[in-house]
């Protein structure tokens, strides 16, 4: 598109190299874009197993996700952990092989492009394609990097040219040690944080490869601050291609010279334990592949990955989650398709991507953990990197659409939430869109209570309930329940011990009707597989017929070859508490649109932005930024404060508004404090000492955009802020968050500040 080329020169371009001789060209002459790249951003050590922020709502299921986005007593209070003794995260980027939009370094004029945001559940984000040397564009270092994650790039051979490019370094150490000494320095000069080395082709030296990548690991820790060499599971110590899907003695010398071993993917539940027992002691160190588009793979990807993720995660192992942009690039309009969002005619393709970005991600959440932010000062203006105009302090610098990631900005590490979606088999999304269920409040709420009743039905272990649970527009929701004995089935040696866990888990299938599909159906084209789903659909609605939906449960205790395909369905009454709005922003192509209630809950909201770790000692500054909409102009924004001291516990309220009023308790079983915005000298003092002292925190108060800036000053001791929320002041109606910042006060240079007013 011409938005799009008008932007490109070959100068501000990221690109890969596909030779030897490109390798030596850059090393000459290297980027001139290597000035903009950005340091890794400290983090907290501790970090929150997200597991335990809802660990008393029992079993987790794919048609019911938990709930991140609410703010609660004890969800505040969950304990923070080593970071570096829990498994980690990889996100492996393959998109179409790569540098499209996010490799202009002065952006694009596609604001539909790709971008990423959940950032706080990864630890490492790999740049994927198949060139020799996939370099990492600026974009996505500087944005990880901002958020506290890991950058790599990768090294990948293939096919005869790999054979012959391995012939070529491994014929003698001084070739391999150079070739070794070029990528630490690649690294180096760009500032990210190591390599995944992705051997697909035969070795003739495999030894002498192994001497390369232990040498290669030893000189990225000489030379990098924390780096990572991750070895892909490929050719094995013999030098054959021969994929092991897991740890063992074929591949564990390349294990034992690198940082992480990342498996692929057509695993079974008999391969992560055998690696499991090889890793010993090193077990967060093992990466199990898992692949978004579920080829050959366990559970079939895509929007039932969250059954692999899970398994892995039971077993304690790191996760290597590969190719999730498959939510933008496989998005479907096609009516039917398990990649279409049913209902979602009043949507842009963009915002579909974002619900399936949502629903997938929320899916997996509960597995995952939370990195900290900790580093002060601290501010975020919520931009996605992308938008239909750019502003700075609400005034329109480019008027035109616009996408460039490394000017994301710190993005809600804690906003997940099943508002504004459902996730269900593709048959029930189809059978449920054509019941108009979606738009029905009352049809929305009894189908989430029969999935969230499901939970209670799992306490006997010999007997299942087979449900047919009939829906039709006038009585949605009416349960017959016939209990059957179960029939007593011999687990397969790779099943799980407890029959029990068996009998809970099946629950994530819910409703499943005729849509498993086997491995050898699983291993044909996505558009045959696709085909024959919408066929399914199609002889499932002629049996039913247009005004009634049968729907029951299947039990298959022993066979993990059934995949089920899964399918979104768009909610257009019920709100996301945290939305992204890119029709106005403060700074940026987007702000926050903070939901207090919809038309399917109207309970008041309380919503958390951040999990985080601020060190205070004594003072701090907040700036909170936030604008009212048309018809709500009498809607104001408290941001909640959690704080902790060695001896207590209290909540601060920064109220958005300056006349005192009746307060609600901000947290139950905490005292709290309200405080309000500076003004008169205080605002004076506050200001002053940010142009002295922190000027890169300072915005300003005046604008003709109706953006209303507040700056409190907060007294708290020495403590920590451990989480940062939300709610506003009335319980109907949103309001804009368009900029929040926090800030120690230096105790010296606030004194030098008073004494010279």
């Amino acid at each position: 598109m011409t938005e799009k080329q008008i932007w490109v020169t070959e100068e501000l371009t990221c690109k890969p190299l596909d030779n030897y001789e490109d390798i030596l060209i850059f090393l000459q002459d290297p980027p001139a874009w290597r000035t903009l790249c950005k340091e890794l951003q400290p983090h907290s050590e501790k970090v929150i197993r997200n597991i335990n922020v809802n660990k008393d709502l029992g079993e987790i299921l794919l048609e019911s996700p938990q709930v991140f986005c609410h703010m609660e007593s004890d969800a505040e209070n969950v304990k923070r952990e080593d970071r570096k003794s829990l498994p980690k995260t990889i996100v492996c980027h393959d998109m179409a092989n790569g540098y499209h939009d996010d490799s202009m370094i002065d952006g694009t004029g596609n604001s539909d492009a790709y971008s990423f945001y959940n950032w706080g559940g990864v630890d490492i984000f790999i740049y994927f394609s198949h060139h020799l040397i996939t370099i990492p564009p600026l974009s996505w270092i500087n944005v990880a990097h901002a958020h506290g994650v890991k950058v790599l790039g990768t090294v990948i051979t293939e096919w005869g040219e790999g054979v012959a490019f391995w012939e070529r370094i491994l014929q003698s150490e001084t070739e391999w040690q150079n070739f070794a000494s070029a990528l630490v320095a690649i690294a180096k000069t760009l500032k990210f944080d190591g390599w995944l080395l992705n051997v697909e082709n035969k070795i003739a030296r495999p030894e002498s490869l192994v001497q390369f990548v232990r040498y290669l690991r030893e000189m990225l820790h000489a030379e990098l601050a924390d780096p990572e060499l991750i070895w892909y599971d490929s050719v094995t110590g013999d030098g054959h291609l021969n994929w092991q899907n897991g740890l063992n003695e074929k591949n564990k010398m390349f294990f034992d010279a690198v940082d992480g071993f990342f498996t692929n993917y057509s695993w079974r539940e008999e391969d992560v334990v055998s690696s499991v027992k090889e890793a010993g002691s090193r077990l967060t160190d093992l990466y199990v592949g898992i692949d978004v588009w579920g080829r050959n793979f366990y559970g079939g990807g895509q929007f039932n990955t969250q059954q692999a993720v899970r398994l892995v995660h039971d077993y304690g192992c790191s996760l290597a989650i590969f190719a999730p942009a498959w939510t933008h690039e496989a998005m479907s309009e096609e009516q039917g398709d398990s990649n279409a969002v049913a209902q979602a005619e009043d949507l842009n393709n963009y915002d579909r991507f974002l619900l399936r970005e949502r629903a997938f991600w929320g899916s997996i959440w509960p597995f995952l953990n939370t990195k900290l932010p900790s580093t002060l000062p601290f501010q975020t203006s919520f931009c996605r990197g992308q938008g239909k105009k750019r502003r700075i302090y609400g005034e329109v610098i480019c008027p035109v659409p616009w996408y460039n990631l490394r000017h994301q900005q710190y993005q809600p590490n804690s906003s997940h939430g099943p508002h504004g979606y459902l996730l269900s088999t593709l048959d029930n999304i189809v059978g449920l869109s054509r019941l108009g269920l979606f738009k029905d409040k009352a049809g929305i709420l009894r189908y989430r209570k029969t999935i969230e009743d499901s939970r209670l039905n799992t306490e006997d272990p010999t007997t299942s309930k087979d449900m047919v649970f009939s829906m039709n527009p006038d009585s949605i929701g009416n349960m017959h329940e016939d209990r059957v004995q179960d029939k007593v089935v011999e687990p397969a040696q790779n099943e799980r011990k407890s029959v029990k866990r068996k009998m809970t888990r099946v629950l994530r299938d819910f409703f499943k009707v005729k849509s498993a599909k086997s491995d050898d159906e699983e291993t044909k084209s996505k558009e045959d597989v696709n085909s024959s789903l919408n066929t399914v659909s199609e002889m499932d609605a002629r049996e039913r017929g247009p005004s009634m939906v049968q729907m029951s449960i299947s039990l298959r205790l022993g066979n993990k070859n059934i995949k089920t395909r899964y399918a979104l369905g768009y909610v257009p009454d019920e709100l996301e508490c945290l939305e992204p709005f890119f029709e106005d922003s403060f700074t940026g192509g987007s702000c926050l649109k903070v939901n207090a209630s919809d038309k399917v809950s109207q309970e008041h909201r309380l919503s958390r932005i951040f999990f985080s770790d601020f060190v205070i000692e004594n003072r701090l500054i907040a700036c909170v930024v936030t604008k009212n909409l048309a018809g709500q102009e009498e809607q104001f924004l408290n941001v909640l404060l959690w704080v902790e001291s060695d001896d207590s516990e209290s909540t601060v309220v920064l109220v958005g508004r300056r006349i005192p009023h009746a307060q609600g308790a901000a947290a139950s079983g905490r005292p709290f404090q309200h405080v309000y915005p500076a003004e008169g000298a205080d605002l004076r003092r506050l200001q002053t000492h940010l142009l002295l002292y922190e000027p890169g925190f300072y915005m300003p108060i005046e604008n003709s955009y109706r953006w209303n800036v507040r700056y409190y000053e907060v007294e708290v001791g020495s403590a920590r802020v451990t989480a940062v929320g939300c709610r506003t002041g009335l319980d109907v109606g949103p309001i804009l968050l368009g900029h929040f910042g926090l800030c120690r006060i230096n105790t010296e240079h606030s004194n030098a500040t008073q004494a010279s007013q």
